[in-house]
Protein backbone atom coordinates (compact mmCIF):
# COMPACT_ATOMS: atom_id res chain seq x y z
CA UNK A 1 0.00 0.00 0.00
CA UNK A 2 1.17 3.42 -0.97
CA UNK A 3 0.15 6.52 0.52
CA UNK A 4 0.42 10.01 -1.26
CA UNK A 5 -0.18 13.79 -0.85
CA UNK A 6 0.11 15.71 -3.47
CA UNK A 7 -1.06 19.21 -4.39
CA UNK A 8 -0.29 19.30 -8.12
CA UNK A 9 0.59 16.16 -9.09
CA UNK A 10 4.00 15.15 -9.17
CA UNK A 11 3.98 12.65 -6.01
CA UNK A 12 0.94 11.11 -6.81
CA UNK A 13 2.20 10.52 -10.22
CA UNK A 14 5.41 9.18 -8.45
CA UNK A 15 3.09 6.79 -6.33
CA UNK A 16 1.50 5.35 -9.53
CA UNK A 17 4.87 4.49 -11.14
CA UNK A 18 6.09 2.45 -8.06
CA UNK A 19 2.63 0.63 -7.44
CA UNK A 20 2.78 -2.74 -7.84
CA UNK A 21 0.10 -4.59 -10.22
CA UNK A 22 -2.94 -4.45 -7.95
CA UNK A 23 -0.81 -2.64 -5.25
CA UNK A 24 -3.90 0.47 -3.63
CA UNK A 25 -2.62 4.51 -4.02
CA UNK A 26 -4.10 6.00 -1.57
CA UNK A 27 -4.45 9.78 -1.19
CA UNK A 28 -3.24 11.22 2.54
CA UNK A 29 -5.59 13.98 1.98
CA UNK A 30 -8.58 11.53 2.28
CA UNK A 31 -6.96 9.89 5.15
CA UNK A 32 -6.50 12.79 7.23
CA UNK A 33 -10.46 14.10 6.47
CA UNK A 34 -11.98 10.19 7.09
CA UNK A 35 -9.28 9.52 10.06
CA UNK A 36 -8.92 6.00 8.75
CA UNK A 37 -5.44 5.53 10.32
CA UNK A 38 -5.88 1.53 11.45
CA UNK A 39 -4.19 -1.02 8.90
CA UNK A 40 -3.06 -4.42 9.05
CA UNK A 41 0.05 -5.50 6.74
CA UNK A 42 0.79 -8.99 6.36
CA UNK A 43 4.55 -10.46 5.87
CA UNK A 44 6.27 -9.28 3.11
CA UNK A 45 3.79 -6.03 2.25
CA UNK A 46 4.85 -2.55 1.47
CA UNK A 47 3.92 0.51 3.27
CA UNK A 48 4.90 3.45 0.57
CA UNK A 49 4.65 7.17 1.97
CA UNK A 50 4.74 9.66 -1.07
CA UNK A 51 5.11 13.39 -0.14
CA UNK A 52 6.62 16.52 -1.44
CA UNK A 53 9.27 18.26 0.74
CA UNK A 54 8.11 22.03 2.36
CA UNK A 55 11.51 24.25 3.09
CA UNK A 56 13.32 20.72 3.36
CA UNK A 57 11.35 19.53 5.59
CA UNK A 58 7.69 17.44 6.13
CA UNK A 59 4.15 19.61 6.23
CA UNK A 60 2.20 19.53 8.20
CA UNK A 61 -0.86 17.35 6.60
CA UNK A 62 2.45 14.46 6.32
CA UNK A 63 2.91 14.72 9.65
CA UNK A 64 -0.71 14.68 10.71
CA UNK A 65 -1.12 11.21 8.84
CA UNK A 66 2.05 10.12 10.23
CA UNK A 67 1.43 11.07 14.01
CA UNK A 68 -1.86 9.36 13.87
CA UNK A 69 -1.04 6.48 11.98
CA UNK A 70 -1.66 2.99 13.69
CA UNK A 71 0.07 0.10 11.83
CA UNK A 72 -0.56 -3.90 13.08
CA UNK A 73 2.14 -5.48 11.57
CA UNK A 74 6.07 -5.37 10.06
CA UNK A 75 5.54 -4.07 6.79
CA UNK A 76 8.46 -3.15 4.51
CA UNK A 77 8.20 0.67 5.35
CA UNK A 78 9.62 3.35 2.44
CA UNK A 79 9.47 6.99 1.67
CA UNK A 80 10.11 9.05 -1.67
CA UNK A 81 10.01 12.65 -1.44
CA UNK A 82 9.28 14.68 -4.55
CA UNK A 83 11.61 17.93 -4.76
CA UNK A 84 12.20 21.07 -6.87
CA UNK A 85 15.41 21.67 -5.90
CA UNK A 86 18.36 20.77 -3.63
CA UNK A 87 17.67 17.36 -1.15
CA UNK A 88 15.33 17.75 1.06
CA UNK A 89 16.02 16.94 4.71
CA UNK A 90 12.61 15.63 5.07
CA UNK A 91 13.94 11.51 5.13
CA UNK A 92 15.42 12.26 8.58
CA UNK A 93 12.37 13.80 10.55
CA UNK A 94 10.15 11.36 8.83
CA UNK A 95 11.87 8.19 10.25
CA UNK A 96 12.22 9.77 13.77
CA UNK A 97 7.96 10.26 13.65
CA UNK A 98 7.23 6.68 12.11
CA UNK A 99 9.85 5.50 14.76
CA UNK A 100 7.65 7.46 17.91
CA UNK A 101 4.50 4.76 16.24
CA UNK A 102 6.52 1.96 16.33
CA UNK A 103 7.25 1.80 12.53
CA UNK A 104 10.79 1.11 10.72
CA UNK A 105 11.49 3.28 7.95
CA UNK A 106 13.70 1.01 5.76
CA UNK A 107 14.55 2.56 2.45
CA UNK A 108 14.11 6.60 1.75
CA UNK A 109 14.90 8.77 -1.42
CA UNK A 110 13.67 11.14 -3.39
CA UNK A 111 12.55 12.05 -7.08
CA UNK A 112 13.31 15.77 -8.51
CA UNK A 113 10.39 16.78 -10.19
CA UNK A 114 9.36 20.15 -11.71
CA UNK A 115 9.23 22.99 -9.39
CA UNK A 116 5.41 23.67 -8.21
CA UNK A 117 6.06 26.60 -5.64
CA UNK A 118 5.57 29.45 -7.66
CA UNK A 119 5.20 31.84 -4.62
CA UNK A 120 9.09 31.61 -4.42
CA UNK A 121 10.38 30.55 -7.92
CA UNK A 122 8.74 30.43 -11.37
CA UNK A 123 7.76 26.91 -12.85
CA UNK A 124 10.20 25.63 -15.22
CA UNK A 125 9.53 26.04 -18.77
CA UNK A 126 7.61 23.17 -21.11
CA UNK A 127 11.15 21.65 -22.42
CA UNK A 128 13.18 21.47 -18.84
CA UNK A 129 9.78 19.90 -17.22
CA UNK A 130 9.98 17.36 -20.06
CA UNK A 131 13.59 16.69 -19.25
CA UNK A 132 12.69 16.51 -15.65
CA UNK A 133 10.37 13.63 -16.27
CA UNK A 134 11.95 11.62 -18.59
CA UNK A 135 15.17 11.79 -16.51
CA UNK A 136 12.30 10.94 -13.38
CA UNK A 137 11.58 8.22 -15.03
CA UNK A 138 14.91 6.60 -15.66
CA UNK A 139 15.21 7.00 -11.85
CA UNK A 140 11.53 5.52 -10.67
CA UNK A 141 12.24 2.12 -12.84
CA UNK A 142 15.19 1.98 -10.80
CA UNK A 143 13.81 2.86 -7.78
CA UNK A 144 10.80 0.36 -8.53
CA UNK A 145 13.50 -2.36 -8.96
CA UNK A 146 14.90 -1.60 -5.70
CA UNK A 147 11.46 -1.25 -3.79
CA UNK A 148 10.48 -4.93 -5.28
CA UNK A 149 13.67 -6.09 -3.44
CA UNK A 150 12.96 -4.77 -0.11
CA UNK A 151 16.52 -2.92 -0.52
CA UNK A 152 17.22 -1.50 2.87
CA UNK A 153 19.54 1.87 3.92
CA UNK A 154 19.95 3.69 6.91
CA UNK A 155 17.82 6.43 7.42
CA UNK A 156 19.67 8.92 9.53
CA UNK A 157 19.31 12.95 10.63
CA UNK A 158 16.08 14.59 11.63
CA UNK A 159 17.19 17.63 13.30
CA UNK A 160 17.80 19.68 10.11
CA UNK A 161 14.22 18.82 9.15
CA UNK A 162 13.12 20.08 12.75
CA UNK A 163 14.96 23.24 12.24
CA UNK A 164 12.87 24.14 9.17
CA UNK A 165 9.61 23.68 10.70
CA UNK A 166 9.30 26.84 11.88
CA UNK A 167 9.94 28.59 8.30
CA UNK A 168 7.51 26.24 7.12
CA UNK A 169 4.74 27.31 9.19
CA UNK A 170 6.07 31.29 8.73
CA UNK A 171 5.14 30.78 5.00
CA UNK A 172 2.21 29.38 5.04
CA UNK A 173 0.40 32.39 5.77
CA UNK A 174 -2.76 32.35 3.80
CA UNK A 175 -3.20 36.00 4.22
CA UNK A 176 -1.75 36.98 1.07
CA UNK A 177 -3.89 34.41 -0.70
CA UNK A 178 -7.09 36.23 -3.15
CA UNK A 179 -9.01 35.65 -5.66
CA UNK A 180 -9.24 38.07 -8.61
CA UNK A 181 -12.22 39.13 -11.11
CA UNK A 182 -11.53 36.15 -13.76
CA UNK A 183 -12.96 33.61 -10.79
CA UNK A 184 -15.83 31.55 -11.72
CA UNK A 185 -17.25 30.49 -8.79
CA UNK A 186 -16.18 26.42 -9.42
CA UNK A 187 -15.38 25.79 -6.10
CA UNK A 188 -12.46 23.54 -6.84
CA UNK A 189 -10.35 25.47 -4.62
CA UNK A 190 -12.56 24.51 -1.87
CA UNK A 191 -12.84 21.19 -2.74
CA UNK A 192 -9.43 20.35 -2.75
CA UNK A 193 -7.72 22.00 -0.51
CA UNK A 194 -6.67 19.18 1.70
CA UNK A 195 -6.60 21.45 4.92
CA UNK A 196 -9.65 22.25 4.15
CA UNK A 197 -9.04 26.36 4.90
CA UNK A 198 -10.72 27.78 1.76
CA UNK A 199 -14.74 28.00 1.98
CA UNK A 200 -17.57 29.57 -0.67
CA UNK A 201 -18.91 32.54 0.63
CA UNK A 202 -21.60 34.25 -2.08
CA UNK A 203 -19.56 32.33 -4.91
CA UNK A 204 -16.05 33.49 -4.29
CA UNK A 205 -13.47 31.50 -2.18
CA UNK A 206 -12.59 33.02 1.12
CA UNK A 207 -9.32 31.65 3.05
CA UNK A 208 -10.38 30.53 6.49
CA UNK A 209 -7.48 29.76 8.16
CA UNK A 210 -4.68 30.89 9.08
CA UNK A 211 -2.55 28.92 7.68
CA UNK A 212 -2.29 26.21 5.16
CA UNK A 213 -0.01 23.36 4.04
CA UNK A 214 1.16 25.41 1.16
CA UNK A 215 0.48 22.57 -1.50
CA UNK A 216 -0.29 25.55 -4.02
CA UNK A 217 -3.44 23.33 -5.29
CA UNK A 218 -5.48 26.16 -5.63
CA UNK A 219 -3.02 28.45 -7.17
CA UNK A 220 -1.93 26.25 -9.95
CA UNK A 221 -5.30 24.58 -10.73
CA UNK A 222 -7.38 26.70 -10.74
CA UNK A 223 -9.06 26.58 -14.56
CA UNK A 224 -9.42 30.47 -14.55
CA UNK A 225 -5.73 31.33 -13.36
CA UNK A 226 -7.85 33.70 -11.00
CA UNK A 227 -5.93 33.06 -7.96
CA UNK A 228 -3.01 35.02 -7.05
CA UNK A 229 -0.34 34.83 -3.69
CA UNK A 230 -0.13 39.12 -2.76
CA UNK A 231 2.61 39.84 -5.70
CA UNK A 232 4.46 36.73 -5.87
CA UNK A 233 2.83 34.58 -8.38
CA UNK A 234 1.52 37.37 -10.23
CA UNK A 235 2.13 36.79 -14.13
CA UNK A 236 3.52 33.19 -13.56
CA UNK A 237 2.87 30.27 -15.31
CA UNK A 238 1.20 27.79 -13.12
CA UNK A 239 2.14 24.21 -13.37
CA UNK A 240 0.12 21.02 -12.98
CA UNK A 241 1.39 17.26 -13.66
CA UNK A 242 0.67 15.79 -16.93
CA UNK A 243 -1.58 13.18 -14.69
CA UNK A 244 -3.91 15.97 -13.35
CA UNK A 245 -4.16 18.13 -16.49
Amino acid sequence: MIFYFTGTGNSLATAKALAEDGEPVVSIAEVNKTKAYSYTFKKGERLGIVFPEYCSTVGKPVLDFVRNLDVKGHPYCFAVITCGGVVSFAAGLLRHELAERGIRLHYATFVRMPNNAITYSPAPPEDKQQELFRKADVRLAELKEKLRKHTVRPVRGGLLATAFQPLLRKSSSTVPFRAEDGCTGCGLCAKRCPEEAIRMENGRPVWVKATCAMCTACLNRCPAGAIEYGEKSAGRDRYVHPDLR
